[in-house]
């Protein structure tokens, strides 16, 4: 999950007890959970929506009840015996925003929509489809739901609990509305919430601020000392948020990672660093017009090439670790499949490979005949640009030209979808908490529901392991599925497994029980205003170190597919 736009300057509203005041690096393309799939829309979303199950506040090792009761098991009944049967109970007595009431027709009509409508924008439609299809859902009754699976998907339950597509939304209030055209949008869904979350949303404006209110039915928590409005404020400039925090107009504020060190000592700000599987990469285009990145040798070479640890220092501030593969170590079989990391920083090895592939240099010493490799970053974002000048400078020792392209990111959208870039650098952040969730969309071919990052990569080793990793009932066979993939893509390699970056926010001490969830990020309801109390131990689950976070999900997880397995 990635999008971040150009940044603006904005002049904030002022924060009262009771507004949260965000200053946030993103922007926000819609507000419909069945075609939204980047990271400012999810924001809004989440705080507006429920899902049937979600994750506790702090954690993504294991799961929570929201509009279903329980978590259906093999034990209690929830999954049937072959696994291709998963049986809801929902709460009732749930209302959604404006009123209306919360039934298991609504479950049904979600999912249904979001295949129906198979995301025109965004692709996150992918999510759902691996396993469901328009029959899948069923209503028992007013407050039970079932889905029958069209094969058996061991991360059928990880896929529910995030909100990009399955945020239940109102059925009633959609119909009103346009309802459902297959495969195209809902104008009005994209520009307003119905939903059973903590907040609605009151006012958007694009490109500058999103304002949420509270939704006076909701059916968690009582509201006590709660924030009442949140502004979201877009776009914003990294110096921007950087001057809010310290000025104390910010709430939270996204900081660079440049810029984190510097305001450690500030008396009014907690610098929140939480450890999360957000990977960052670089994409090869193997169908590009420079015919020479289809060659495996070229790609091995320029992995070989790549200044991991000068990244990691200069770019990321040390605020990242190295990615051994498509499935970084803190998701669940994670460091069990991709044990460690294949490249490293090897000009020497770098050469020998492509002088041995017959890319030798010129008399100018220069390789391929001269022409520069094109490397595309997104201008906005800091670290990207810094990126590219140490790959530049590294390569230029070997005979290689980079043609930097630094660009806005809708410059950089577009130029992905064609054949007119060599590589490019590639983010993603988690939907839910499986490998297939990176694996699939990362090296998977178009044919399997992959290739996200357009580089025309297909290999059929790759989906054939990728197709049996997810329906295997032997957790052994899971695990080789997945370090086939590691194996074959160090030999053949689509992207340059860069590093796994930690978040990072200014949080004003006049807020207390700050906490980041991987997969959910902010979940602005359970933020409470300090009431003149210093906010000193915030988000410490934050701060878990990601190993025992990758730990606690290999437990959990391997119980559970033991109970799924029964």
């Amino acid at each position: 999950m990635a999008g971040v736009a150009a940044f603006i300057v904005l002049s904030p509203p002022p924060a009262t007890q009771k507004t949260l005041v965000y200053y946030s690096q993103y922007e926000i393309q819609t507000l419909d959970p069945a075609d939204a799939y980047d990271s400012g829309s999810f924001i809004p979303i989440q705080n507006s929506y429920d899902t049937l199950i979600s994750y506790p506040l702090t954690t993504i090792n294991e799961f929570a009840p929201a509009l279903a009761t329980e978590i259906p098991t093999v034990a209690n009944g929830g999954i049937s015996a072959d696994g291709l049967t998963y049986t809801f109970h929902l709460r009732q007595g749930v209302k959604f925003s404006n009123g209306d009431p919360f039934t298991a027709d609504d479950v049904v009509y979600t999912f249904q929509r979001v295949i129906r409508m198979n995301s025109p924008s965004s692709g996150v439609a992918w999510i759902d489809t691996q396993d469901l299809n328009v029959s899948s859902i069923t209503k028992v009754d007013t407050y039970t739901v079932q889905f029958k699976l069209t094969h058996v998907f061991n991360p059928f339950l990880q896929t529910l609990a995030t909100a990009e597509p399955n945020a239940i939304v109102d059925h009633l209030a959609v119909e009103a509305n346009g309802g459902i055209v297959n495969n195209q949008d809902n104008s009005w869904m994209t520009n307003n919430t119905v939903g059973t979350g903590p907040y609605m949303v009151q006012s958007w404006t694009r490109g500058q601020q999103i304002v949420m209110v509270r939704n006076p039915y909701y059916w968690g928590p009582s509201g006590g000392a709660r924030y009442d409005k949140v502004v979201m404020l877009l776009n914003v400039q990294p110096s921007t948020a950087i001057s809010a925090a310290r000025s104390g107009d910010a709430t939270i504020a996204d900081i660079p990672f440049t810029q984190a060190a510097s305001l450690s000592n500030a008396t009014n700000i907690h610098v929140i660093v939480s450890p999360v599987p957000r990977t960052y990469m670089v994409g090869f285009d193997i169908n590009s017009t420079h015919s020479i990145m289809a060659n495996a040798s070229v790609r091995q070479a320029l992995n070989w090439a790549f200044p991991y640890d000068q990244v990691i220092a200069n770019a990321f501030q040390g605020y990242a670790s190295p990615l051994n593969g498509p499935v970084p170590k803190q998701i669940y079989l994670g460091t069990d499949s991709m044990p460690t990391k294949y490249y490293s920083y090897n000009l020497t090895k770098a050469a020998a490979i492509l002088d041995a592939a017959g890319f030798t240099k010129n008399a100018q010493g220069l390789r391929f005949g001269g022409t520069a490799l094109t490397f595309w970053a997104i201008s906005t974002i800091g670290w990207q640009p810094t990126v590219a000048q140490l790959y530049q400078a590294a390569l230029q020792q070997i005979g290689i030209t980079l043609d930097v392209h630094s660009v806005p990111d809708a410059v950089r959208s577009a130029t992905q979808k064609t054949n007119g870039w060599d590589l490019m650098i590639e983010t993603w952040g988690p939907d839910y908490n499986d490998p297939s969730d990176y694996a699939l969309p990362f090296v998977g071919s178009a044919a399997i529901g992959g290739d996200t990052y357009h580089t025309m990569y297909s290999n059929a080793t790759i989906d054939a392991a990728l197709t049996d990793a997810q329906s295997t009932t032997n957790l052994a066979q899971e695990i080789a599925d997945y370090h086939t993939v590691w194996t074959v893509q160090n030999q053949n390699p689509s992207l340059i497994y860069m590093c796994v970056a930690q978040a990072i926010a200014a949080v004003s001490t006049s807020l207390t029980n700050f906490t980041y969830n991987a997969i959910i990020t902010y979940n602005f309801f359970f933020y409470l205003p300090a009431s003149g109390t210093s906010a000193s131990s915030m988000a410490l689950a934050a701060t878990v170190a990601p190993q025992a976070r990758s730990d606690a999900l290999r437990t959990f997880l391997t119980v559970f597919q033991k109970l799924l397995r029964a």
